[in-house]
């Protein structure tokens, strides 16, 4: 799943670091080494499905810049303000605040580790014994007990 990060409506690809294996039938380089076919590397750059969706729709960045959103800018308008700026000002927005958390945000390296395990709900899954007997199913699976 691609990752991304945002400034001012933009988004550009997220970083990753993953551990790949060359499956070419030839050497490639990466990063000055050499890595033969088959052998193993570590993969350091930009998120690769981020980057091949940007090249699916032949684009360098998704989203469009607030300031230059025609549904902002009208809806700005709508309010009485004579800009975005005016308006963003108002609201609070502070460029060096989002840019501080553009640059914090980008140095964060996705490593795309599985999530942790946790123990299962049990659920009332195979059907409920309404006569009292204390013969609920959970799970629905498995024999019934009086077989």
């Amino acid at each position: 799943m691609p990752s991304y990060i945002s400034r001012d409506g933009v988004w550009h690809p997220a970083k990753e670091k993953v551990a790949l294996v060359n499956h070419s039938k030839k050497d490639i380089e990466i990063n000055g080494e050499t890595v033969k076919a088959g052998d193993p590397y570590i993969y350091d750059g930009a998120d690769r499905a981020a980057l091949f969706e940007l090249y699916k729709e032949k684009v360098d960045t998704l989203g469009i810049n607030f300031r230059q959103d025609p549904d902002l800018i009208a809806r700005v308008r709508q309010l009485g303000y004579k800009s975005v700026d005016a308006y963003a000002k108002v609201v609070g927005y502070d460029k060096k605040k989002v840019d501080e958390d553009f640059e914090k945000n980008a140095s964060v390296v996705n490593k795309h580790e599985l999530p942790e395990k946790v123990e299962a709900i049990q659920t009332l899954g195979g059907g409920r014994d309404f006569a009292g007997q204390g013969m609920d199913k959970h799970g629905g699976f498995g024999k019934p007990k009086d077989i």
